[in-house]
């Protein structure tokens, strides 16, 4: 396995690793019988009835092809799903869920499905470990120094807090990305596979640049190295390491190439195709600093990569106005502002600060404003996202019916009275990351960039949301900045990295905001009533408002037996694609990626030997 970070996991570490499968797997069937784990783990009822976990093939396959559902923001989810892609993919759920149970990964009772994952059952459950003395996959077992303290630190086995999972299984019981990425590595190094980290694709070799057989690929050494130190940093295990240093390498391959480079997130070149006002430099995909921050992290070279020898795409329409795309999150003064990570994670030390959560809620302690001081939008509506139609349905997630009463492909999913209910009573699409993004005074050619965002703030806001602002949570590192004035404020935003033009209005937007305070109306974006404070010092604050890129949907054209398949619809030989380096699948997370693994893996492994 090749690598370009200097530990294993990627977006999975760094996951809550909800693993939505399904089709009758085997989690589904002990959940139905109301059974334990063998080893003890799960001890509590199930969560969810079993009339709702009674699933197969036939039925998930419908859910994952459904023309008709939509979501709260009237956007058909499954419609342009790939269907030989997901004929496969539902039937390779059961195997794909067994090959993780063996492989000492452990779960929860299933709670619900993830996005993405139909309408028609319950499917996800979360990996997990008990707390013990010793850090042992083959036990299960995490010590509590591995799973660390929220608000406090990390470790390098889990770069976020794992969560307590007592509800879902039994006392003890913790579980997060780690859980199910850890165990995985362990087995794949017992087994005897090979890692080659700090390396990066840059290229597929082909016998010809259009033509014939896949024979490997083209790497370059890219180490990481501690800021303070200068040491590299090394991965949690070292067992099977293959330690090359050499600044390019090309790595043939015996059997053939698995892409599973992630996605397009964090290039801005790339994922302007889908979006121009992405170009955006600033803002960053989910992860960044564990993955690699600019220019690695989520770097499409997936798709660089493949469309230089011939390959296809697909699914390039499914980013959008996904809520797991591009969104405003919660979390401020950070650029890092996807999840949490505390200091313990070797890479805290790129991301700087842990940020500060204030929740959807937290909106109305704010006003936010562009990089020229401007409000832009609602702020109690900035983070709203539309929800997707997923199990347990009914409006709320964008459907008529409940999943007891859901039939798929039914006209009446997608009719225009359902429509009018959704508008009435659901509609959940708001466009505030649209406005954030927008064209200001501020933008210059040619690509009139639309700057960083600011949410503004005083003491008063602190108090009533319970924020706290010390490190970890922020820090020096130019996301967070204070002062005794409004004006000296607006200056002291400029030392952020991103930050090309002064904020000339900063001052008036304030005392206009102050003004609509005092009279309980809110001009510009109609914000009434108790969700409106006034912004009076005597410590004036602006703490980052980050746009993330989190999901990529549309990546290389795959069948179903995870080829790549070229612009004629020939298979390019000996290539194989999934996850988000693959399109023509709209799931979220980590259901796509590990069937897509699963199928991949036994297909290249019936390969002739080179």
């Amino acid at each position: 396995m090749v690598d370009q970070n200097f530990d294993v996991g990627g977006k999975m570490l760094h996951s809550g690793s909800w693993t939505s499968l399904g089709g009758g797997d085997a989690v589904q069937k002990r959940d139905i019988a109301g059974a334990s784990d063998a080893e003890g783990m799960v001890q509590v009822e199930p969560v969810v009835e079993a009339a709702a976990l009674e699933d197969n093939p036939e039925l998930l396959f419908k859910d994952m092809t459904d023309w008709s559902v939509l979501d709260t923001g009237g956007v058909p989810r499954y419609r342009f799903n790939e269907r030989d892609l997901h004929y496969a993919w539902a039937n390779n759920t059961v195997g794909t869920r067994q090959l993780l149970l063996d492989n000492y990964v452990r779960y929860a009772r299933i709670n619900g499905t993830h996005y993405g994952g139909g309408v028609s059952r319950a499917r996800a459950a979360t990996a997990i470990l008990r707390i013990g003395d010793k850090t042992d996959m083959k036990a299960g077992t995490v010590t509590k120094e591995d799973v660390g303290v929220k608000g406090e630190f990390c470790s390098q086995f889990a770069p976020r807090v794992m969560g307590d999972l007592s509800s879902r299984a039994s006392e003890g019981i913790v579980g997060n990305g780690a859980a199910l990425a850890r165990p995985l590595e362990w087995s794949a190094r017992e087994k005897g596979v090979s890692f080659m980290l700090n390396r990066h694709m840059d290229e597929i070799i082909r016998e010809e640049q259009l033509s014939g057989e896949v024979l490997g690929i083209k790497a370059s050494y890219t180490p990481r190295h501690d800021l303070t130190s200068g040491d590299r940093l090394e991965s949690l295990w070292q067992d099977g390491n293959v330690d090359e240093r050499r600044q390019s390498v090309n790595i043939r391959a015996r059997r053939a190439v698995i892409i599973s480079s992630g996605g397009y997130a964090g290039n801005p070149q790339v994922r302007s195709m889908f979006y121009p006002a992405m170009r955006e430099p600033l803002f960053p995909t989910s992860g960044w600093a564990l993955l690699g921050g600019a220019g690695r992290a989520e770097d499409g070279s997936a798709m660089t990569a493949g469309l230089a020898i011939g390959a296809n795409l697909a699914g390039m329409q499914q980013n959008y106005q996904h809520s797991v795309t591009y969104h405003i999150k919660t979390r401020l003064a950070t650029r890092d502002a996807y999840t949490d990570m505390y200091p313990g994670h070797p890479t805290f030390q790129f991301r700087g600060s842990a940020g500060v959560e204030v929740g959807a809620g937290g909106f109305e302690h704010i006003i936010a404003v562009n990089q020229v001081g401007k409000r832009f939008f609602s702020e109690i509506d900035l983070p709203k996202r539309p929800r997707h139609p997923r199990w347990p349905g009914g409006l709320k997630e964008g459907l008529p019916n409940d999943w007891s009463e859901h039939t798929p492909g039914d006209w009446r999913n997608a009719s225009a009275a359902h429509k009018v209910a959704l508008a009435q009573s659901a509609y959940t699409r708001h466009d505030g990351v649209d406005a954030a993004l927008a064209i200001n005074e501020g933008s210059q050619g040619p690509d009139f960039l639309s700057g960083p965002l600011w949410a503004i703030f005083d003491g008063a806001a602190i108090e009533r949301g319970g924020w706290d602002i010390s490190y970890p949570f922020t820090a020096d590192n130019g996301y967070f900045f204070s002062a005794s004035s409004v004006e000296a404020l607006a200056e002291k935003v400029m030392q952020n990295p991103f930050s090309r033009v002064p904020m000339p209005h900063l001052k008036e937007t304030v005392d206009r905001w102050n003004a609509f305070v005092d009279k309980a109306y809110d001009d510009d974006f109609e914000r009434e009533g108790e969700t409106m404070h006034r912004i009076d010092g005597p410590i004036f604050y602006a703490a980052s408002l980050m746009i993330v890129w989190h999901d990529t949907y549309g990546g290389l054209r795959i069948n179903g037996k995870c080829q790549v398949v070229d612009m004629k619809g020939d298979v390019i030989p000996r290539l194989y694609a999934g996850g988000e380096a693959s399109g023509g699948g709209g799931q979220h997370g980590l259901g796509r990626g590990v069937v897509h693994g699963y199928i991949a893996g036994k297909e290249a492994a019936m390969e002739p030997n080179a």
